[in-house]
């Protein structure tokens, strides 16, 4: 059989030129027009840097350019790419694969998929690609997005396919206070006024259709670079609004003047694959729009179907309003932290949350202006609350720990019901958040946003699943919360450790069972003082640190050595305490054959000091003390 290769990689170094962000894709739906005409169904699995498409029985297919329609695909030799059979896929009859029909044919393996996925994602990190969320977390966004805020939706149709939506079903899909059409529990209105606590009344303004001026299978090329296409088509609409003297001046900006939320509806399906033609994205116009003293270049576009649900518009306004960064892992290594219990995860794309989206994570809902926290860590705040108290679930009023060391880290708790906004997340108890902007959300084990599961598997980290009954603090199974909560996957697991591996002091416990209100007891230790040390000894010279002892009240004393590494160097240590008489005494050692020694000693009250001696080799060395 002649294969011919798709290069999906270099295919995807053009076709993400305009896209920076977008939804992930679970089973997502998709119907494309084959070259004979036939309407092919497939399901896409993945995100916007890379994803797999495949038909209903579970065959991998790709765009073949020249076939000029999507063929079976196999894994190349490699094993690193997709490559076309040359077959024309098709709807009639079941595709064996791998010799059984109706199973699922393998993809990429995770290391594969992984690479795409962060080549393409560097490839968006231009002068454009700007996530102005404030990552700070002792600190809410510099301009919270609160009050009155109006968008702009244009619906857009072409010569050979009128739009079906009627101006007044998008109007109720955007604006009703009592919306319920194609499912939803309610309209965008709806969904951004009860996660914000009433405090944002996101509207839209939808002029009449416009009337594209070509066909729509010329703005669906597949062999287009992606993205292209899709500006060329959003010019003409902003150009023709402005030839009907539509007063853009009269939509929200920001504080540099551009339009907050853009967003454009076509008539129709994609009428072609994942990351072709008008595929359903948000990104930045490469020539910004201006008129009426204010600009854009930031825009959301998708489908309007036969059908409307506001998961996928609510996600993508996430993006436009307030610059929340994806929660998703883009590499598709894992499922990401947050999962389905945040909509900028995947709590917005299921069966039903996709009618009726989760609510933001608790940290984004701070960051906008909409929530409150209370800090807990009394060497922040010396009137931070102590024993019990109670957290509202589904509330607006947060709780938090923050790194005194670097007050840019934090834990966030937050009571999530299974009610109402929440309606359709995983589980319902005490949620903890771990925030650290050095984090990343497509390393699973470090990102930006984590919860901390309650069971300690990771489930999504792991693929597992998308979230589950065992992620919040229930009351029963999960009561507590602290720096040695026992976990089965050590450093991957769940603790209360600040994310350079030291002891945060924050503990919760007895973490009541979910409901209107959770009552938890915060028990937080003083955070344990480090002393850091350094020098440089010649052969067989010695160091007193530090110099004049320390005073200790009493507890565990943890000493760490670090020398040179070197062969031939071998340092050792010993902690020594003064008596009544004002002798020095030996109370532990570390004397082992490397320049790098640990002692770990039970301590009573009194003055203290670290002996460093080098008994071969010289260097520089490293004393950490910690009390």
């Amino acid at each position: 059989m002649n294969f011919k290769k798709i290069a999906l990689a270099g295919l995807l170094a053009t076709v993400f030129s305009s896209a920076w962000a977008g939804v992930p894709y679970q089973n997502h739906p998709i119907t494309v027009t084959q070259p004979n005409g036939e309407r092919l169904q497939l399901l896409v699995e993945g995100n916007s840097y890379y994803a797999e498409q495949r038909t209903k029985d579970g065959s991998l297919v790709v765009y073949d350019a020249s076939k000029k329609g999507f063929c079976y695909a196999e894994v190349n030799a490699k094993g690193d790419n997709l490559v076309s059979t040359g077959v024309l896929a098709s709807n009639q009859g079941q595709r064996l694969v791998a010799g059984k029909a109706g199973s699922v044919q393998p993809g990429l393996s995770s290391a594969a998929r992984a690479a795409i996925a962060q080549a393409n994602h560097a490839r968006l990190q231009g002068p454009a690609h700007v996530h102005g969320l404030s990552k700070s977390a002792d600190a809410p966004a510099l301009a919270p997005v609160t009050g009155a805020v109006k968008g702009l939706t244009v619906m857009i149709q072409f010569p050979d396919q009128a739009g079906t939506m009627t101006n007044a079903q998008v109007d109720a899909f955007l604006n009703s206070t009592t919306y319920s059409g194609f499912g939803n529990a309610q309209s965008v209105r709806g969904y951004f006024s009860s996660a914000s606590g009433g405090k944002l009344d996101y509207t839209n303004v939808i002029p009449a259709y416009f009337t594209a001026k070509n066909k729509k299978s010329y703005y669906t090329d597949p062999n287009q670079p992606y993205g292209n296409r899709a500006q060329e088509l959003i010019g003409e609409a902003l150009a023709w609004l402005k030839s009907k003297n539509f007063d853009f001046s009269t939509l929200s900006t920001d504080s540099n003047k551009r339009i907050r939320g853009l967003n454009f509806f076509y008539s129709g399906e994609p009428d072609g694959g994942w990351s072709q033609g008008l595929w359903p994205h948000q990104g930045y116009l490469n020539t910004p729009f201006c008129s009426n003293s204010v600009c854009t270049n930031g825009y959301q576009i998708s489908n309007m179907s036969t059908s409307l649900s506001i998961g996928t518009f609510v996600h993508e306004s996430g993006h436009l309003l307030f610059n929340w960064p994806d929660l998703y892992d883009y590499d598709g290594s894992s499922l990401g932290s947050a999962a389905n219990f945040c909509i900028m995860g995947y709590g917005a794309v299921g069966a039903q949350s996709k009618l009726r989206p989760t609510l933001p994570n608790g940290f984004f809902r701070y960051n906008a202006g909409w929530d409150t926290v209370t800090e807990l860590n009394p060497a922040l705040n010396a009137s931070a609350p102590k024993g019990t108290i109670s957290i509202v679930s589904n509330g607006h009023a947060l709780y938090r720990w923050t790194n005194p060391a670097n007050t840019n880290e934090a834990f966030y708790l937050e009571g999530i019901s299974k009610t109402g906004q929440n309606t359709h997340q995983p589980d319902d108890g005490l949620a903890v958040w771990h925030i650290d902007p050095a984090g990343d959300n497509s390393n699973e084990w470090h990102p930006y946003v984590q919860l901390e599961h309650a069971d300690g598997k990771r489930d999504p980290e792991n693929k597992a699943n998308y979230g589950d009954s065992a992620d919040l603090y229930d009351g029963v199974s999960f009561k507590t919360f602290n720096d040695t909560t026992p976990n089965n996957l050590a450093s991957r697991g769940t603790n209360a450790k600040w994310w350079n591996n030291t002891n945060s002091g924050f503990a919760v416990s007895n973490i009541g069972a979910p409901g209107a209100n959770i009552s938890v007891t915060v028990g937080g230790a003083t955070p344990p003082k480090v002393d850091t040390y350094s020098g440089t000894l010649v052969s067989g010279g010695q160091a007193i640190q530090p110099s004049a002892g320390f005073q200790y009240a009493g507890g565990t004393l943890t000493v760490k050595l670090v020398g040179p590494g070197t062969s031939g160097v071998d340092f050792d240590m010993r902690l020594e305490k003064r008596s009544s008489t004002g002798t020095w005494s030996k109370v532990a050692e570390g004397n082992g054959p490397t320049s790098t020694e640990t002692i770990s000693y039970v301590a009573g009250a009194g003055l203290y000091r670290v002996v460093v001696v080098s008994y071969s080799g010289a260097g520089s060395y490293t004393l950490t003390v910690t009390r």
